[in-house]
């Protein structure tokens, strides 16, 4: 049931913030007292807030003509929304500014109660044949058929209808993100579907009538691999690692950028500081030469933790770092009141490196510094150059790598830091990140915004859309563990292996997956 609970609980992201904030209320006296706003309607009156509070806070919008373009659209959709009574027609005039931002961040939430599911997902892989891979026990004979319209539509026109109200970073993140909303009785009332049936076209021309059930009804079945044992199979906590110690090699799987520290409502969390030294001292206490790092299942979250690990494996010193533009907000000081005191022109500063949550007072050119006494409470680095692991690194990345993990491995990437082998991202490697939440008084609406725009330390490859990996490797054949084949073939012995390893992070699918800063 992975696949289901974690996408139950990466929609309610959008319901709640994690660390119990109620969602900030859009309001700007300006725009609230002008004609415009008085003479329209709720969805005119939102429209204007909800481009006044995007134009003022996307990094995008610093731009001045990217800033005029969109208020040239925002007069053209005023005048449109005039005409429209349904709340759906209304988010998909939203969904189509955020979704041409081309930042998986920034998007328009469809739902509200996520009650009712379509009992079957679809493997969604470029160009290859769709085919269903989820499904409910009463429809398991679908399992692996290819489907190629839904509802009376090619599914490419359906696709097409998707890709113009789903924000993604690129293609991949989309096909990620909508082979799950496609699962939704409320996002195909948005593309204006309200049936309660879902009738699949299959390739063998049959149709097949799906109908909705109740999410918690729902009991699937899914494409199962045959692998027996498969070592990089996902596992259901937020970091772990086992010791292959006659193969010299140390799996780590990291599937969430979260723990104690950064979340700290969980305090059944572990400590991934903590996690990661133990981890370090385990391997070099049994001459461990590999170290892989599993980022496939790896969505995001705080990047501080990634520059945890980095401190085992690089010096902070020689690390080049991303740039980080912020664009300074009345809707970012609501979260953060002391970035008032910090304001480039009251528009955007770029700051290097940081995070949310630390102290802003003590370092105003937003600088961490590493070599100040470091406060147990904190977060905890590896300042010793002796500890570094000087071993082989690989990093494993998939298509559901995503915003931190792609910060990660683009780290890793622009300063030569171990290879990548897998796939390609859904992140890219330069992008807009740091969500900000919040609600459209008039109707209700929920929504988020980056206010960051993370640039890569190499800046000739800012443009660049996706991390290709060094090694291209298929991370999703059904017969065999092929990264795990390739790495030891590469780097084992090929002897076997006994386990070993850190249980005691806390099921990340029982708690609901909170928001996360990138």
């Amino acid at each position: 049931m992975r696949y289901i609970l974690s996408i139950i609980g990466a929609l309610l992201i959008g319901l709640t913030l994690s660390y119990g904030q109620n969602i900030p209320t859009i309001h700007n006296e300006q725009i609230e007292s002008s004609r415009e706003y008085q003479d329209g309607n709720d969805f005119q009156r939102d429209l204007l807030l909800y481009i006044d509070m995007l134009a003022n806070t996307h990094p995008y919008y610093a731009d001045a003509e990217h800033r005029a373009k969109l208020e040239r659209q925002a007069r053209k959709m005023y005048k449109e929304c005039e005409k429209i009574t349904d709340l759906n027609q209304f988010k998909v005039y939203l969904a189509t500014i955020a979704a041409s931002l081309n930042d998986g961040h920034t998007a328009i939430l469809y739902w509200s109660k996520l009650d009712r599911v379509f009992p079957v997902r679809l493997a969604l892989d470029g160009n290859a044949p769709v085919i269903i891979d989820v499904t409910s026990e009463e429809h398991s004979e679908l399992l692996g058929k290819e489907v190629v319209g839904i509802n009376g539509k090619s599914l490419k026109h359906i696709l097409r209808m998707a890709r113009d109200i789903v924000s993604a970073d690129n293609d991949v993140n989309f096909e990620n993100l909508v082979k799950e909303y496609l699962m939704l009785t409320e996002f195909w009332a948005l593309m204006g579907m309200n049936d309660d049936v879902l009738s699949l076209t299959l390739a063998d021309d049959r149709c097949v009538d799906i109908p909705a059930i109740n999410k918690s009804e729902l009991k699937i079945v899914q494409l199962q691999r045959s692998v027996e044992g498969r070592v990089t199979a996902q596992r259901g906590v937020l970091f772990d690692y086992t010791i292959y110690e006659d193969e010299s090699i140390c799996y780590m799987q990291f599937n969430q950028f979260a723990d104690r520290l950064t979340h700290p409502q969980y305090p059944q969390l572990a400590r991934f500081d903590e996690f990661t030294r133990d981890m370090m001292t385990e391997m070099n206490e049994k001459g461990i030469r590999t170290l892989v790092v599993d980022l496939q299942y790896n969505s995001g979250g705080n990047s501080m933790l990634g520059d945890v690990l980095l401190s085992w494996l690089y010096p902070h010193k020689d690390t080049k770092r991303y740039a980080v533009e912020v664009r300074v907000s009345e809707l970012l000081c609501s979260y953060y009141p002391q970035y008032r005191e910090y304001t480039v022109d009251g528009k955007h500063l770029e700051i290097g490196n940081m995070y949310d949550g630390m102290d802003f007072d003590q370092s105003k050119d937003y600088k961490i510094d590493y070599s100040a006494p470091q406060d147990p409470a904190k977060c905890v680095f590896n300042f010793d150059n002796d500890k570094i692991f000087k071993g082989n690194l690989i990093f494993i990345q998939g298509k559901d790598s995503f915003s931190s993990a792609t910060l990660l491995l683009t780290l890793a990437r622009d300063n030569g830091i171990g290879i990548i082998v897998g796939e390609t991202s859904g992140g890219s490697p330069s992008h807009y990140g740091d969500i900000l939440y919040c609600t459209l008084p008039n109707t209700g609406t929920i929504t988020t915004v980056s206010h960051k725009h993370f640039v890569r330390p190499n800046r000739e490859l800012v443009a660049d859309e996706y991390l290709v990996p060094d090694v291209v490797i298929d991370l999703n054949d059904p017969n065999n563990d092929l990264v795990w084949e390739w790495i030891l073939n590469n780097y084992g012995a090929n002897k076997g292996a006994k386990q070993s390893g850190d249980d005691d992070t806390y099921l990340w699918d029982t708690i609901y997956r909170p928001s996360m800063d990138n």
